[in-house]
């Protein structure tokens, strides 16, 4: 089986076994609407609470990467069960090469990605257009493609430690994970440096497209190097623990 088949086989069997189950990235995307709409609409309109500004930082630097994975029993489980582990050993028992699960996991993270963002950044700019925020088109796709970039990029470190560490090792990669941006975040607020989420829009709006464009070539990059790196990570990682 040649690698892109062999890939796209694990991408569809994964997609397949994800079923209804998708519903709950689908209120996971809700939730977080919830949530950014309100912060966004403040940034859009001038009327900026510094004080609220870590939130929605944290929020985009912590949960849209998030949207690469679905929501299921697997997902919830994996620091208690293991999970993942046992997936990659019985995986590594199909006439399956390496390369060809990396490859084919990071394939199964950008279309769930590709779609969840997408849902998530169209209901988030016709909410704020209903509500009165004036954002060109243009600008808010620019801006919802640079965050996708970021998202895919940081996702992709998501699947590195998920398919190459044990559940107990990727659970606390992701606490780590969370107290350092909850740091960054509510340091850039204490020391009233600005808002992340606020100057990329800003930025945008200032005609500083070209930050879109360096985003996705980011996440190529984090592609190209994550499935070297998955795949190096599953020659020689144990699947005993």
């Amino acid at each position: 089986m040649g690698l892109w088949k062999g890939a796209w086989y694990l991408t569809k069997h994964e997609l397949t076994k994800d079923g209804w189950k998708s519903l709950f990235t689908l209120l996971f995307v809700g939730y977080l609407l919830l949530f950014t709409v309100p912060l966004l609409n403040d940034v859009a309109s001038g009327q900026r609470d510094t004080m609220l500004y870590w939130a929605m930082d944290f929020i985009y630097l912590t949960l849209l990467p998030c949207m690469g994975f679905v929501l299921n029993q697997t997902m919830m489980r994996y620091w208690k069960d293991n999970s993942y582990t046992k997936k990659m050993a019985y995986w590594r028992t199909l006439p399956i090469s390496s390369k060809q699960i990396a490859l084919g996991r990071i394939m199964h993270l950008m279309i769930v990605l590709v779609i969840t963002e997408l849902i998530f950044f169209m209901l988030q700019f016709l909410i704020l257009r209903n509500m009165g925020a004036e954002i060109p088109v243009l600008h808010f796709v620019l801006y919802a493609i640079f965050w996708f970039g970021y998202s895919l990029s940081m996702a992709v470190a998501y699947v590195y430690w998920e398919v190459g560490h044990s559940g107990k090792m990727y659970f606390l990669f992701n606490l780590i994970y969370i107290f350092v941006f909850l740091a960054i975040t509510i340091g850039l607020t204490y020391f009233k440096v600005g808002n992340i989420v606020s100057a990329s829009l800003q930025a945008i709006d200032d005609g500083h497209w070209w930050i879109a464009i360096a985003s996705i070539a980011v996440s190529v990059i984090a592609i190209l190097i994550g499935v070297n790196r998955i795949e190096n990570r599953l020659e020689k990682r144990s699947y005993s623990a």
